[in-house]
C-alpha cells in the first residue's frame, strides 16, 4: 500500500469521526429538551424501551465517531493487506453512522424492533475492531531487529531504532510537532 493510500484510509476515518461527532452532540442537545422540562407531553416514561434505545443511540453517536478518530490513523500501520485495511476502515465508518440511526429507527418505528436493524452496524463495527486486533497481534515490533510496528512513528523513535518510517508523518512537513 502506498503512503498516499495509507493517508486516504487514515483521513477517511478521522474525517468521518469529526463530522459525525458534532451530530451526536446535537442529538444529545435535542434529547435534553425533553429530559427535565418536556416541551411537548412525553410519549414515553423514562424506562420505556424507546427512550432507552434513543439513549443508547446517543452514546453510540458519540463514542463510535471518537473511536474512528482514535484508531483511524493506526489502520494503515497494521500488518494487514490492502483489502483488509479498506474493509476495516469502511466497517468502522459504516458502523459509526449506521448504529445510532438504526437505534433511533427502532425507537420510533416499533415494527422494526423484531428485525433488529441495529444488529448489522453493531456487528460491522465489532468485525472491524476484530480485524484490527488480528493485525495488531501479527506485529513483530517487540522482536529484536524488527521494524514492524502498528504504532505511529516519530523522528525520535525512528532514530533510536535505526529504522526508516514507511510513511513519513503528515505533521513532519507542517512543523506541527513541537521542537525538542
Amino acid at each position: 500500500m502506498s503512503c498516499e493510500t495509507d493517508r486516504l484510509i487514515r483521513n477517511a476515518n478521522v474525517r468521518a469521526g469529526l463530522v459525525m461527532l458534532p451530530l451526536g452532540l446535537l442529538a444529545g442537545l435535542a434529547m435534553s429538551l425533553y429530559a427535565f422540562h418536556p416541551i411537548v407531553k412525553a410519549a414515553w416514561v423514562y424506562d420505556d424501551l424507546p427512550r432507552r434505545l434513543l439513549r443508547l443511540g446517543h452514546i453510540a453517536a458519540i463514542m463510535l465517531p471518537l473511536i474512528n478518530i482514535i484508531v483511524g490513523p493506526w489502520i494503515d500501520r497494521l500488518p494487514l493487506g490492502d483489502r483488509a485495511k479498506r474493509w476495516a476502515s469502511g466497517l468502522l465508518i459504516w458502523g459509526a453512522a449506521g448504529l445510532p440511526l438504526a437505534l433511533a429507527a427502532e425507537a420510533f418505528v416499533p415494527a422494526l424492533r423484531p428485525l433488529h436493524p441495529s444488529g448489522l452496524p453493531a456487528i460491522a463495527f465489532t468485525a472491524a475492531t476484530l480485524l484490527m486486533a488480528a493485525g495488531a497481534l501479527r506485529t513483530s515490533g517487540d522482536r529484536p531487529g524488527s521494524s514492524s510496528t502498528p504504532y505511529p512513528r516519530s523522528a525520535a523513535t525512528d532514530a533510536s531504532s535505526g529504522t526508516t518510517p514507511r510513511c513519513p508523518s503528515p505533521f513532519a512537513k507542517s512543523g506541527a510537532l513541537p521542537k525538542s
